[in-house]
């Protein structure tokens, strides 16, 4: 889960937070997650990463700067709660983050397949003979 605040932007449609339930948010002005209307930005300006206990910002081909903090930034860095980010003239903090657990689709079919094994439910003889036609 990913939890930003855009705090200024040209984009005055985006001026809100944003909550994502997943661990990688892309950011742009054409492409990816948020889009956001800034000359500035390029058209996928940065990607940020929950990996583990760590956020942390990349930017993207041809990106050549970005600030934290109103630091200048040119790389791969990890950032923290509460810190200000600015891509293009654009600015974001950062409010909350967490790695988000992602199943699989056969990992949640199995799931359910083992709990209706478990019941022994009426619908895994439906799911055998459909799995018997589709042989």
């Amino acid at each position: 889960m990913i939890h930003l605040e855009i705090i200024s932007s040209p984009d005055i449609n985006i001026l809100t937070d944003f909550q994502f339930w997943q661990n990688e948010v892309y950011l742009g002005r054409t492409s990816g997650t948020i889009h956001i209307k800034d000359d500035n930005i390029r058209e996928s300006h940065a990607m940020i990463e929950v990996v583990a206990s760590d956020l942390i910002i990349h930017p993207q081909k041809g990106v050549e700067s970005y600030l934290i903090d109103g630091k200048r930034s040119t790389s791969i860095r990890k950032i923290a709660i509460g810190q200000i980010i600015t891509i293009g003239t654009t600015t974001f903090k950062v409010l909350k983050f967490e790695e988000t657990q992602i199943n699989s689709k056969k990992k949640i079919l199995d799931e359910k397949l083992s709990k209706l094994l478990e019941t022994n439910s009426i619908r895994l003889i439906v799911i055998e003979k459909l799995a018997h036609l589709m042989k």
